[in-house]
């Protein structure tokens, strides 16, 4: 991101999927610079929206929009910003080459973009496992609509976006994967990130507390708790992984 002092040539900055804007806030708006003229704030919620617009009130240059990036972008954004930026929100979307077609096309000539994503997270992998279960099979059977993670079985994710940014017409194209190591000192660390999630499958309470139950059981299993560390086991990989994608529009 640019310095926030001086002139700049970036002018307008789009980030897709700002959540109520907990992210946007720290790591954003401070390495605007002076000159930005907008700053978009878009996501697919209005909820969502409604929240971050709360939270950056009477703040100048910026706005809001709400933005569903699988569908086709309206012509009044095509070729409107100088960067793109999202962080944690494309491993939920399903329809990956319309989403970046939709970057391609929105930037101006020049334009550049940044995207994170995770690959996949040892929380979510508790999920994922339960889903193949008899028990939960039924009630988890949408879960890859809802929890996309599009790159969670690739064998060479980095490739694989490569290929789909070169196939769209970006250049200058860089895809970095970042892996964290197991962070969880405590089961109850480990429980607070599932108790956290939302009711992505409209499971009543008592069914939120059994799956809840079911994933740490899942969790020591994959071997990512320090307090629980069976050292005659493997530890599930990735825990945390990321993809960093950097591309521009020639």
């Amino acid at each position: 991101m640019a310095s926030s002092s001086g002139k700049s040539a970036l002018k307008n900055v789009l980030e897709i999927g700002c959540g109520i804007g907990d992210v946007t806030e720290p790591c954003f708006l401070p390495l605007l610079p002076r000159d930005i003229e907008r700053y978009v704030c878009s996501d697919g919620s209005l909820t969502v929206l409604e929240a971050a617009r709360t939270r950056f009130q009477g703040l100048e240059h910026i706005e809001f929009l709400e933005l569903n990036i699988e569908k086709p972008i309206d012509k009044n954004l095509m070729s409107k910003f100088d960067r793109i930026i999202s962080t944690f929100c494309f491993m939920y979307v399903n329809n990956q080459r319309q989403a970046y077609e939709n970057i391609f096309n929105a930037l101006i000539p020049g334009g550049d973009c940044w995207i994170v994503l995770s690959t996949n997270t040892s929380f979510f992998e508790t999920l994922f496992r339960l889903a193949e279960t008899s028990k939960w099979k039924n009630k988890l059977r949408n879960i890859h609509d809802i929890l996309v993670f599009p790159y969670r079985n690739v064998p060479e994710p980095e490739k694989t976006a490569e290929n789909l940014l070169k196939s769209i017409g970006f250049s200058d194209i860089s895809v970095k994967i970042h892996d964290f190591p197991p962070e969880f000192d405590k089961a109850e660390d480990f429980r607070a990130i599932l108790e956290s999630f939302p009711n992505y499958f409209d499971l009543k309470k008592e069914e939120l507390n059994e799956i809840v139950n079911d994933a740490m059981v899942v969790a020591m299993d994959l071997n990512v708790i320090k307090e629980s560390y069976d050292p005659g086991k493997p530890v599930f990989h990735p825990n945390f992984q990321s993809i960093e994608i950097y591309a521009k529009k020639p």
